[in-house]
């Protein structure tokens, strides 16, 4: 975390500014920095809360009363790099206090990263795969956005445009602006950065967008292993921030070549939900079919059900996709090529297609 100065002086301009009761909390739950200056060095039970759950904490003044150390208000984690390093608290009543204790949290983790990640480069790009983390992750606010950019020496126009890019050539290794050569983007205008899977994230605006979009087209022809998906455009903040939502849980599936969020929304559907559901669901459709059964049945929907071009692909006769396709009938109970047995066997699919969600962007 950063130094105990560092925290005051946010703390104490808070107060200057707005005039309300700030607490600044390390990794322990020990106050650091307060607009109260009895309570340093004491612990909050409320951050303590906030530490291991990761949730934002809101108390009202009866609830407040029932944690020791803690008072009515709003108690925020503070992330960077993908952890919780601190909380944040602004006492009041959670509905009047809750945009101030947003705005100081966000202001207080640009800090910790400020004193962090050494150099201007590194404090830049930093920033910038701290604002693709909270955007992912759905706590990035409209001016965190803004200030974001600023702090990362960026600044992307609407409408914009969200890309995933899993594997390829643009591996997340190195110098990050290496990322932005790669890519051919250039760093003023665009937001570049990978989440802690390797999948890198980009953000694009206007006729930029358009020129990454042929970029990557030229990626996926030219390297097997890339996949990339393509969100769309959104005219505004609140657009791009659900558009990064669907995203998330778009890429939990593996990305093979070009693929559209807009292509994705029975796959994004499923992948709400929670993996015992999922597991059990595919299980009882799929349970006694081989890995070669489920690749033919996979190429065979990919492809709309042709089974000439599905044979080709699969460098099969037709005969023996028929075959193939039969002992998917005999095995399941269900005839692939029924629509309604399509449907179950092509979601069960989806279903196996879907990474854990521990292994999803954060």
């Amino acid at each position: 975390m950063f130094a105990d100065a560092v925290a005051q002086s946010i703390v104490d301009d808070v107060v200057t500014r707005l005039g309300v009761s700030v607490n600044i909390m390390d990794e322990h739950g020990v106050i650091v920095a307060s607009s109260d200056r009895s309570r340093l060095g004491t612990v909050h039970e409320g951050a303590l809360r906030v530490l291991r759950t990761g949730t934002p904490l809101a108390l009202s003044q009866d609830a407040a009363r029932t944690l020791g150390g803690t008072r009515a208000g709003v108690n925020l984690p503070l992330w960077v790099d993908g952890r919780v390093v601190g909380v944040v608290g602004v006492r009041g009543e959670p509905g009047e206090v809750g945009e101030i204790a947003r705005a100081v949290a966000r202001l207080a983790e640009l800090m910790v990263m400020r004193e962090t990640f050494a150099g201007e480069t590194g404090w830049r790009h930093q920033v910038r795969r701290q604002v693709v983390r909270d955007l992912l992750a759905g706590r990035l606010t409209e001016e965190g956005w803004r200030q974001g950019q600023q702090l990362g020496g960026c600044r992307v126009d609407p409408p914009y445009t969200l890309f995933a890019v899993r594997g390829g050539t643009p591996a997340p290794m190195g110098e990050p602006r290496e990322l932005y050569r790669l890519l051919e983007a250039d760093e003023r205008s665009a937001l570049i950065a990978p989440d802690s899977t390797g999948i890198v994230w980009t953000v694009t605006g206007g006729s930029d967008s358009v020129a990454l979009r042929h970029r990557l087209a030229r990626l996926c022809e030219t390297d097997p292993g890339a996949g990339v998906l393509d969100a769309g455009p959104a005219d505004d903040f609140p657009a791009l921030l659900e558009r990064a939502g669907q995203a998330r849980l778009a890429v939990r599936r593996r990305l093979a070549g070009q693929v559209r969020l807009a292509d994705l929304e029975l796959p994004v559907l499923l992948a709400r939900l929670d993996r015992e559901t999922r597991v059990t669901a595919a299980e009882r459709v799929l349970g006694p079919l081989s890995a070669e059964l489920r690749r033919t049945l996979g190429v065979y929907f990919a492809h709309n059900c042709g089974a000439a071009e599905s044979a080709d692909l699969l460098r099969i006769h037709r005969n023996t996709l028929a075959y193939r396709l039969g002992r998917v009938t005999e095995l399941t109970g269900k005839d692939p090529r029924v629509f309604q047995d399509a449907v179950a066997l092509q979601v069960a699919l989806h279903l196996c297609d879907i990474d854990d969600p521990a292994d999803s962007p954060a």
